[in-house]
């Protein structure tokens, strides 16, 4: 007699989460280095080295203005920007229906998704974004800044939190809407500008604000414009990044629960 297929039902792929977090790892490093890529990037150095003149014409004002313009431009400006743009990018094209077909075919819970693709994406924009540091130390050591060296150390630690939490806003916003950028600009303009720079207890929340009073070292209370009090009232160097570390796991956690419950439509078949 002939077994019937309810008593011997097709094998099952197991999830194997090491092999799904291999998988997209290079499906993420494939994405970010391409050559087309490394040409975009190699660009956008060049324009870092013409941002930076302002600050640095020669070499008197690279001494006053350099480390400043290096904190809070390149820092707590470009990074933020470019990390949530090149986030929300990667978690809109994962939603695109090409992607889904393609992706929701392998043994991978979509939690599990959310946490591997945010951590292979935030361990290659870290390579990218060091790259960029390292043009701006570049750019001290031709001008001869004094303190660079006490303060790269500084630097490096703002840039690899900022880029790990704009990144996570990034995907959360991308899941969201995919006029990410709309939601991007409403969240600085009231978060990161309006209650940022309320010198109270209030401006916790905005995450630049943090970075700021982390590279107190690198600014200088006598040198903040918008206000020293603000930055007095920074938390400290561990709470501060146990704050953006919670604020990140939360919005990927955000993100997954989302991802999770989304209805995803596929690409239309065709047929021959």
């Amino acid at each position: 007699m002939n077994a019937t297929s309810d008593e011997f039902p097709a094998p099952r792929v197991r999830p194997n989460a090491t092999h799904a977090f291999g998988g997209v790892w290079r499906l993420t490093v494939r994405r970010f280095y391409s050559p087309g890529r490394w040409a975009v990037l190699a660009a956008m150095l060049g324009v870092l080295v013409l941002f930076s003149i302002p600050s640095a014409p020669n070499h008197a004002a690279a001494v006053h203005g350099f480390l400043p313009w290096a904190a809070r431009f390149y820092v707590c400006f470009l990074v933020p920007i470019l990390a949530f743009i090149s986030a929300a990018g990667v978690m809109r094209d994962d939603l695109g229906a090409g992607s889904v077909d393609y992706l929701f075919t392998r043994s991978v819970r979509r939690p599990a998704f959310v946490a591997f693709r945010y951590l292979a994406h935030v361990a290659c924009a870290q390579l990218d974004f060091l790259l960029s540091l390292i043009v701006v130390t570049g750019i001290g050591l031709y001008h001869d800044v004094p303190g660079l060296w006490a303060a790269l150390p500084w630097l490096l630690l703002g840039q690899v939190m900022m880029v790990i939490a704009f990144s996570a806003f990034g995907f959360l916003c991308g899941m969201l809407t995919s006029r990410y950028v709309i939601v991007g600009l409403l969240y600085g303009a009231i978060v990161e500008v309006g209650v940022g720079n309320v010198p109270t207890q209030l401006n916790y929340v905005s995450m630049i604000r943090q970075i700021l009073g982390l590279l107190r070292p690198v600014i200088g209370a006598e040198k903040n414009a918008t206000g020293a009090a603000a930055l007095e009232l920074a938390l400290g160097t561990p709470a501060t990044l146990a704050v953006l570390l919670g604020f990140s796991a939360a919005m990927i956690g955000v993100t997954a629960a989302v991802f999770t419950f989304r209805e995803m439509a596929g690409a239309a078949s065709r047929d021959s």
